[in-house]
């Protein structure tokens, strides 16, 4: 009688600590995939480089992310290797991040991780290189939040020429 008492007391505490065990689990994984979550699709480029200069005011003194311009961009013919400045100003409050498409292709030449305020990419490889000529290109930039719900806000499209020489 004793050995059945004793065996039934063995196999209740070798079921709680299965249970302590499988919740301490648990609660370590829920942990570890909420933070998981919330660095997803965040990251940092890190060939940006410190960026102070400052931009022209276009918006007549109206608060919001500032969105850089671009008039005419120059690169050489024959390189994938191209020196324009994808930055995103200090006094932004949100992370930019640069899609790069030629005329009306959909398909980028160049995509950048996402640039911290005060911070830009100046020299970056695209998948293929351009004859001479003149080029419409599209600078599509992309803004999010800098918590940790990294939130989409409004982007915007910046056209210039591009002219391969």
């Amino acid at each position: 009688m004793r050995s059945n008492r004793r065996r039934v007391r063995l196999i209740v505490l070798a079921a709680a600590a299965v249970l302590v065990a499988g919740i301490a689990g648990i609660a370590f994984l829920a942990g570890k995939h909420q933070n998981a979550q919330s660095t997803v699709g965040i990251i940092v480029d890190e060939d940006a480089s410190e960026w102070k200069k400052e931009l022209e005011d276009a918006s007549g003194g109206q608060e919001g992310i500032k969105i850089p311009g671009y008039g005419e961009i120059m690169v050489a013919a024959g390189s994938t290797i191209w020196q324009i400045t994808l930055a995103n100003p200090e006094d932004n409050q949100c992370y930019f991040k640069y899609t790069v498409t030629i005329g009306e292709e959909d398909t980028p030449v160049y995509e950048s991780d996402w640039i911290e305020p005060g911070k830009a990419v100046t020299e970056f490889e695209v998948t293929e290189a351009l004859d001479a000529g003149d080029y419409e290109i599209h600078l599509n930039i992309s803004a999010c939040t800098m918590d940790e719900s990294h939130t989409l806000l409004n982007g915007a499209d910046v056209k210039a020429v591009l002219h391969v020489i």
